[in-house]
């Protein structure tokens, strides 16, 4: 007799300016694949990773937020229910650091993110 598995649905924005990345990562995560093809996202698009450990199954929904999209009316409504967020930059482009101040401040103002604390073990 098969256990039950025990499902877990997260939703995970990843945001920053435009062109820093975030699709490349999201694919690189999900799919392992690059692209070295650069085309903006229109909106909002998101990915499915599903993670399995002993009995337990994490889903986890990546949101790939337009970069800019901070300026827009439609966040609020992209940002609910989430339960994390990676804000993104591109080291190369000093401006796209500067504005993770501005991002963490907008995602401040429209939903209330869960803080996770964890050990690190050396």
């Amino acid at each position: 007799m098969q256990a039950l598995r025990k499902e877990h649905l997260y939703k995970v924005l990843v945001i920053g300016d435009l062109g820093v990345g975030k699709t490349s990562i999201i694919r690189r995560y999900v799919h392992q694949t690059f692209s070295s093809n650069y085309r903006a996202t229109i909106g909002v698009d998101f990915a499915l990773k599903v993670l399995n450990w002993d009995s337990e199954t994490v889903r986890l929904q990546l949101w790939d937020i337009a970069g800019q999209e901070r300026f827009g009316n439609m966040t609020r409504v992209y940002y609910r229910e989430a339960m994390g967020a990676f804000i993104v930059f591109d080291v190369t482009r000093p401006t796209t650091f500067e504005a993770v101040i501005k991002w963490k401040e907008d995602l401040d103002s429209k939903v209330m993110l869960r803080w996770l604390h964890s050990h690190i073990l050396w």
